[in-house]
């Protein structure tokens, strides 16, 4: 038998190696140079959905956990404001429950029995109640308009700060306060 002449294996080898090291170094280039947080313009409306409100001075938007026309996350000094939008088809008092049930048993923290009407200044009509836990305490806002078959919801949360919590919730309340939604 006749020995085979040896493949040169080392220069494919190579160009995989450079392949995945320019892939893997582009994605980590990529990650550093796409913010992460936006600033919002100052005292002009955000739309979330059909949603809107402006802002308060000094929330950042946290981009990752944003999705455009569903949810929009701000943050401020460890606290957070998410607006969520999406179809509703039910009745006004249908999500409420669900929603205590989430942050109940989902995320393992007590919801306080004060639930209270909200109305904004623009007239959404809505439901809050607040919630706590050992870290952690938060309030919610759920508003629904059947005409439209719309909920929006609020989360609001944050370390248990006394002296930074109250406000951040001045400055939620304040946001929810400014909520309208748009004609379809």
């Amino acid at each position: 038998m006749a020995d085979r002449p040896a493949y040169r294996t080392w220069p494919a080898t190579l160009a995989i190696f450079v392949a995945l090291l320019a892939y893997v170094g582009g994605l980590q280039l990529w990650d550093r140079l796409t913010p992460s947080t936006r600033s919002l313009p100052e005292g002009q409306a955000v739309v979330v959905g059909r949603a809107r409100f402006v802002p308060a001075e000094g929330w950042l938007m946290n981009v990752p956990r944003s999705r455009p026309g569903q949810t929009l996350v701000l943050f401020k000094n460890g606290h957070v404001f998410s607006v969520r939008t999406s179809r509703w088809l039910g009745g006004p008092e249908g999500p409420l429950e669900r929603q205590q049930r989430l942050i109940e048993r989902g995320r393992h923290l007590h919801v306080q029995d004060d639930v209270a009407n909200v109305l904004t200044d623009w007239g959404l009509e809505g439901t809050t109640f607040a919630y706590y836990g050992s870290k952690v305490s938060g309030r919610f806002w759920l508003m629904v308009d059947p005409a439209r078959a719309l909920v929006v919801q609020v989360d609001f949360y944050g370390p248990n700060d006394a002296t930074s919590a109250e406000g951040a919730l001045d400055e939620a309340r304040s946001m929810v306060a400014s909520m309208d939604v748009e004609a379809s």
